[in-house]
């Protein structure tokens, strides 16, 4: 996702859902829309995971499954891209003690994960403190390495930033230093090579290739995500091509169809994933708290947030989703990264469970 407060919404035709997905979900949200919605109640938070390993279980891969400490897992959370102070408005910048807050507010029961940009110069002092931070709430870390669409002072990953050998080593470097710092760091899930990499440039798989060899000399456990968009952003085949890679672990979707449940790329993202688990590492859906101009009120978004979860936690080959975006400040009612003053959306994503969840 763009980090412009003016939100880009991905390209995307809406199409008819997927019957066999579509059933269960679609009663909890057709009368989202058009109609008063009857006043949510706050769920009860799960209690904390009874193994009582909380973020310090191994979270590991097998076929298009991501299991947690040998056991099936799913996951749901939040973006942030201003959680380090590093990026963003003024206004919207985080303090570690609003980090700290806002970590603890979320569910502790081993099912929550947060995606964090961390990019080169950022500070790692910051990142020592929301890695333990997540660890004292249960909750996981993806942590992404670079921006490929040039947010936060960053420059497109076009073949000529593949091509110059000083931005390849920075990269290199920056990477090396994460391995080593938290070698071992159960906390963090996964790292992700780039934030929405465009898999139709021709260096990005010899990249990934390169730089995943590289990292599995440092840190030999540790997981990868592509941190692609979807099939559509370079062609089926380069997305394919992509998660072939042996240094991916898992593929990536990111998707903002405020119209549909299950996102239309998300059968292509699922049979183009070379067999890897598929997860949702960005959806976003405008809102306000009464809907006015908006898409959703925050009532109507939390109910379609809970109909995607429900997808993207049971249908086979999906793992989980995180919400866009985790974004104080700002003045615009309607947007994308207000999660933060949406208790409705936060009281979801913190008591969500899968209907046939026994963990």
């Amino acid at each position: 996702m763009s980090t412009s407060r003016t939100s880009r919404l991905v390209a995307a035709v809406a199409a008819a859902l997927l019957v066999v997905v579509a059933v269960t979900v679609t009663v909890v949200v057709l009368a989202s829309r058009g109609a008063d919605p009857a006043p949510r109640t706050p769920g009860t938070p799960p209690p904390r995971a009874a193994d009582g390993l909380g973020s310090d279980a191994r979270i590991t891969v097998a076929g298009d499954r991501i299991l947690r400490d040998g056991q099936p897992w799913w996951f749901a959370g939040y973006n942030s891209f201003v959680w380090s102070g590093d990026c963003g408005y003024d206004d919207e910048r985080m303090s570690t003690e609003q980090v700290d807050a806002w970590f603890a507010s979320m569910r502790q029961d081993g099912h929550g994960a947060v995606r964090l940009f961390y990019f080169t110069g950022w500070d790692a002092e910051r990142l020592d403190a929301a890695v333990a931070a997540a660890k004292e709430n249960d909750l996981y870390l993806i942590i992404t390495l670079d921006d490929a669409i040039a947010g936060c002072g960053e420059t497109e990953k076009d073949e000529d930033w593949f091509a110059d050998p000083a931005e390849r080593d920075a990269y290199r470097d920056h990477m090396v230093a994460l391995l080593e710092r938290y070698r071992g760091e159960n906390t963090i899930a996964w790292f992700e090579y780039f934030n929405e990499p465009d898999p139709d440039v021709e260096a990005l798989r010899p990249f990934v290739d390169e730089m995943g060899a590289i990292a599995e000399t440092v840190d030999p456990d540790r997981l990868w995500s592509t941190g692609t968009i979807a099939p559509y952003d370079g062609g089926p085949v380069s997305f394919r091509t992509l998660n072939e890679s042996p240094h991916v672990d898992i593929a990536s979707l990111h998707e903002y169809d405020e119209d549909e449940i299950e996102s239309n790329h998300g059968p292509d993202a699922r049979r183009e994933s070379a067999g890897k688990p598929v997860i949702v590492g960005e959806f976003g859906l405008n809102a306000s708290p009464d809907g006015a101009d908006c898409a959703y009120s925050f009532s109507e978004r939390a109910d379609r947030i809970a109909a995607k979860l429900e997808v993207y936690t049971t249908v086979p080959g999906y793992i989980g989703a995180l919400a866009w975006a985790w974004q104080p400040g700002g003045d615009d009612p309607c947007e994308y990264g207000n999660l933060d003053a949406d208790e409705a959306a936060q009281d979801v994503l913190r008591t969500y469970r899968p209907p046939t969840d026994g963990s």
